[in-house]
């Protein structure tokens, strides 16, 4: 009977595509839910204690404010209704982590500092309300890498600069709402 070798370096290749493969498309659930708690950890203690009683349970598809599509992947997260107060620097909620979003809501929160760039991450975002927070500096040029947005919302907030030009190049965009903030500079000629 003929023997048959595959060489080391394709059966190490295919050993490790298929396991990172397997591994990365299993665990996106669990790095998202590691992701919120994480960020729920880095939030002041008495909102803490209220994601706590809102987010019980092991799956974060079933935590209040979060929804999950067939896979368990969070496809929308809406933090707005509850009275959380949220009140910390996004820079805390790492974007990276949620391949899947299309919803992003926070409005009428405490949310302060700058809007991360990593935002830019959120490649299938349509929605995102960030309205009536404290956020400042300038407004993400990431923002111009989100090709699945429809809407964005940054009113009363403190964001300052120009409105970045590559909004106006996003052809899914329809609803733009940068009012009652510190904006300088022109409409820009994409957008208007």
């Amino acid at each position: 009977m003929p023997s048959f070798s595959i060489p080391f370096e394709i059966f190490f290749f295919f050993l490790f595509f298929a396991s990172s493969h397997a591994f990365s498309s299993k665990t996106i659930p669990s790095r998202e839910a590691e992701a919120l708690l994480k960020w729920k950890a880095s939030l002041p203690s008495n909102t803490q204690t209220l994601l706590s009683s809102l987010w019980g349970g092991r799956n974060h598809c079933n935590w209040t404010g979060i929804t999950c599509n067939n896979a368990g992947s969070v496809t929308n997260m809406t933090l707005r209704e509850y009275e959380l107060k949220l009140s910390d620097k996004l820079h805390n909620l790492n974007f990276f982590y949620f391949p899947n979003l299309i919803t992003l809501d926070l409005r009428n929160n405490s949310l302060y500092g700058s809007i991360p760039s990593y935002i830019g991450n959120l490649s299938n975002l349509n929605f995102l309300a960030l309205s009536h927070n404290n956020f400042s500096g300038n407004t993400p040029l990431e923002f111009g890498l989100l090709k699945s947005l429809y809407t964005i919302s940054l009113r009363y907030n403190s964001i300052s600069g120009s409105i970045p030009r590559d909004i106006g190049r996003l052809s899914t965009i329809s609803h733009i709402y940068f009012m009652r903030n510190n904006l300088t500079g022109p409409i820009p000629i994409e957008i208007s």
